[in-house]
């Protein structure tokens, strides 16, 4: 177990680029934590240690949004992740309200585990819908994930998991995510790829009409901050 009061909270941001220009249109957010000696501690092991308890999930989860969009970069569009049992219930308002304050902010929700957080994510997507907030659907296609239609239909943007990378030589997973990207285009939405790591899987994206990609080929691009933040667990 580890001692979540002895960590601080910083962030990363990785960029989202257009795969024909390589101009950057925004960034993704991504939680980031240290112990006292500054090594940095993998985010899902603090995230699996504060599911068991709500409550400090919602407060870590809130103070890492916060951290995220005040030093985030100015005059793009930066995409925050959202866990849904962390803003369940009364916590929601409190993270919407946040969220108001930023124009360029879209919220990425996953809905991949059972249905239960599928329909818990949808009464999100709901809420952040009638305060004006972008809602991007996160993982499609993950091999753990679940496909909410509704979801599907109603959010702003549709973000594609590396996954989808294992099926360039196999052509029916190539249909099939061509597939759901025309259903974008004809329903107003953008498509992010992810996992984007060699020159091949960027000459993919260009091929298959994604409007964005995003991954470790552009690491040089990653930003972090230079200043961390003491989490505050009461």
């Amino acid at each position: 177990m580890i001692n979540l009061s002895s960590l601080t909270l910083s962030c990363e941001y990785q960029p989202f680029v257009d795969p024909h220009t390589l101009a950057i249109d925004g960034y993704e957010a991504l939680a980031r934590f240290y112990l006292p000696d500054g090594d940095a501690v993998a985010p899902n092991i603090v995230f699996e240690q504060l599911h068991e308890s709500t409550e400090l999930l919602a407060a870590v989860e809130y103070q890492a949004k916060a951290f995220q969009l005040a030093h985030a970069p100015s005059q793009l569009r930066i995409f925050i992740n959202v866990d849904p049992h962390a803003v369940d219930g009364p916590h929601t308002a409190k993270l919407i309200k946040l969220l108001s304050q930023y124009q360029q902010v879209t919220v990425e929700i996953i809905e991949n585990t059972c249905i239960n957080d599928a329909q818990l994510a949808n009464q999100l997507f709901s809420q952040f819908k009638q305060a004006n907030i972008k809602v991007a659907l996160d993982d499609i296609g993950a091999p753990h994930s679940m496909l909410c239609v509704d979801l599907m239909m109603n959010v702003d943007y549709l973000k594609f998991d590396r996954h989808w990378l294992t099926h360039i030589t196999h052509p029916e997973g190539v249909q099939l995510l061509i597939a759901l990207i025309n259903f974008a285009k004809q329903t107003n939405k953008q498509c992010i790829l992810e996992g984007i790591e060699t020159e091949a899987h960027l000459a993919f994206a260009r091929d298959i009409g994604v409007d964005l990609v995003q991954g470790f080929l552009f690491k040089s691009w990653f930003i972090r901050p230079t200043r961390t933040q003491a989490l505050c667990l009461a």
